[in-house]
């Protein structure tokens, strides 16, 4: 009833209002509905704008039930898809083929020309020919001559010469320093050869010259040679450990170290802690990994000088083996008492103090201790057990996990600067012997590959000491070098029983000159610093240009960690192994389209 009486008096009111008064309110009303149709129609049209951009950017219309998480992550995948393509060739190597050819060529000194102040001479006994050269003054290019070889292969250059005391002069070749010959106080007042083995020549002309650093000497002949000891260098090489418990994992490794020795050089990178900032920068110039990563195991001496170990590299190495790498590590060790240094004139600890002939290799630390009260052992012996004991500690943690190592302690023993080496050969190799004994026989660390690294024949530890020879090359005339004559010189010291590496280096072997040199490292190890990076932390190209890095890590004779993977793995487990490696560069990863260099 209230409603119709509602209903009533708004039908009055309307017709109440005048005819005029109705049409304008028709014709506000149409206006409005007008505006509206409009504001609409625009609304449509931005709408189908947008769906027509996410066809084309995102892909997502043809599926009408995407999530938010959806379309955020198609737009990250998108971008990424839109990143620009860098293109990194692969390094193919064109090392010639070269054929043996016999051939030897003496010249006599006195049938060169030379300066007016240089003169034959025939009063010592001993010489070649009609006489010899003397009157070479100190500090002058005394001496320099044409020679013509026949074939492009490698010679040995040897000269003949005479001094009345201590002299040291030098050899040119082409206007490259060669090498020194010495007249030393065995070889004082006599004519003696000196020999330089496997240098390459081309065929045709080279310049042959004499710098008389030290002068006061006489020369007698010089003779080319075609060289035979590295042609005759072999690569099969015996797989099977020193250590006969070694784990499986130790002998499966050394099994592919030996079975790529001489076919290809496996890349490897020393980081400076364990953010592995060195070989992500590898990465984000090269698209590749190295495969082995080196680290240190100074900082767990246990006189090292920081109170704390902070940066935990042991638990570094592990992730690196468990994505697919391998491990290695040396040890700077921080001497065991006094001064905590590894450089002798840093520390009064002197080897040769800790050095006995009582047999504690595997004796108990306490048994030890009891000893040394009883004056039988010195108190620097108990302190290098110890710290043996307490590194053996982390190397159990990488055993316990099924890592591998390639371990390398005692390094560069012979040039005396560690104090593990300057005592002297002899306390040397009693600490190699104690060391390998207390680490595998006492320890049980099977899971440790032993390279030797000493640098020294009179260091040497025997072939029954180690798995692999390897040596340390900071030389800087090294431009273009395959680092041959030490190869050779491993070569030789072992008999060629055992592998060969360029363990650290400051300038990467050139790659054509290493297989035609026949010095193919079973690995190299760059050091860190700035032979890697500058100190703004970018690559640095102060020792290795970044074309040399790319050449080596892009060469089909290198191994990098996605090849080394792919050795039991399928590609796309790689892919995702790699990806896991370099967590903290995925944002300026490079994608690689390899294409072949002819």
């Amino acid at each position: 009833m209230k409603e119709k009486k509602f209903i009533g008096r708004i039908k009055g009111l309307f017709e109440s209002v005048s005819i005029e008064e109705k049409m304008s309110g028709k014709m506000i009303a149409m206006l409005f509905i007008i505006l509206f149709s409009f504001m609409m129609i625009v609304i449509c049209i931005i709408t189908l704008t947008q769906q027509s951009f996410q066809r084309s950017d995102n892909k997502l219309v043809e599926n009408p039930t995407v999530t938010t998480t959806e379309v955020l992550i198609t737009q990250i995948e998108t971008q990424k898809e839109e990143k620009k393509v860098t293109t990194i060739s692969e390094y193919v190597l064109n090392t010639p083929l070269i054929s043996q050819y016999d051939y030897q060529q003496l010249i006599e000194a006195e049938s060169v020309s030379r300066p007016d102040v240089i003169s034959m001479a025939a009063d010592r006994a001993g010489f070649s020919g009609e006489g010899y050269l003397s009157g070479f003054v100190k500090g002058q290019d005394a001496l320099k001559f044409e020679f013509e070889v026949p074939v492009s292969q490698h010679y040995d250059i040897s000269i003949c010469f005479a001094a009345d005391s201590v002299v040291t002069n030098a050899v040119y070749l082409n206007e490259v320093f060669l090498f020194d010959f010495a007249c030393t106080e065995e070889t004082v007042g006599n004519f003696v050869v000196q020999t330089y083995y496997g240098v390459f020549l081309e065929e045709g002309k080279s310049v042959f010259s004499v710098n008389s650093a030290d002068g006061n000497f006489e020369l007698d002949y010089i003779r080319i040679q075609n060289n035979q000891s590295i042609y005759s260098s072999k690569t099969d090489i015996s797989a099977v450990p020193i250590n006969s418990e070694s784990t499986e994992e130790v002998c499966e490794l050394l099994q592919y170290l030996a079975d790529n020795f001489g076919e290809n050089i496996i890349t490897g990178q020393y980081v400076s802690d364990s953010q592995n900032i060195e070989i992500n920068k590898i990465y984000q110039n090269t698209a590749k990994y190295p495969v082995i990563r080196f680290g240190d195991l100074g900082m767990y001496s246990l006189n090292n000088a920081s109170e704390s170990v902070r940066d935990d590299d042991v638990s570094a190495a592990i992730k690196w083996y468990k994505n697919g790498g391998m491990v290695g590590y040396i040890w700077h060790w921080k001497a065991p008492m006094n001064e905590s240094d590894v450089y002798a004139d840093n520390t009064s600890f002197k080897l040769e103090n800790a050095v006995t002939s009582e047999d504690i290799a595997l004796l108990p630390i306490d048994e030890i201790e009891t000893l040394a009260e009883n004056g039988m052992v010195t108190p620097e012996c108990v302190a290098l057990v110890k710290d043996i004991d307490h590194i053996s500690e982390q190397l159990a943690r990488l055993c316990d996990k099924g890592v591998p190592v390639l371990w390398r302690p005692l390094h560069e023993a012979s040039g005396d600067w560690f104090w593990w080496g300057a005592s002297g050969a002899e306390s040397y190799k009693w600490l190699w012997e104690l060391l390998y004994r207390r680490q595998t026989e006492y320890h049980k660390l099977n899971n440790l590959i032993w390279i030797w690294s000493a640098q020294g024949t009179e260091y040497f530890v025997g072939n029954d000491k180690f798995d692999i020879a390897a040596v340390d090359l900071y030389d800087q005339n090294t431009d273009n070098t395959s680092y041959y004559m030490q190869y050779q010189w491993l070569y030789s010291l072992t008999g060629g029983e055992k592998l060969i590496a360029l363990s650290e280096c400051g300038k990467l072997p050139d790659m054509e000159l290493t297989f035609r040199d026949r010095a193919v490292w079973s690995f190299f190890g760059l050091w860190y610093g700035d032979y890697i990076l500058s100190g703004d932390g970018e690559l640095s190209e102060e020792y290795n240009s970044r074309d040399d890095i790319l050449k080596m890590y892009n060469s089909n004779r290198t191994i990098t960690l996605d090849e080394y993977i792919k050795r039991n793995s399928e590609p796309d487990v790689t892919t995702s192994v790699v990806t896991g490696i370099g967590e903290e560069i995925s944002e300026t990863s490079v994608e690689v389209t390899v294409t072949t260099v002819p």
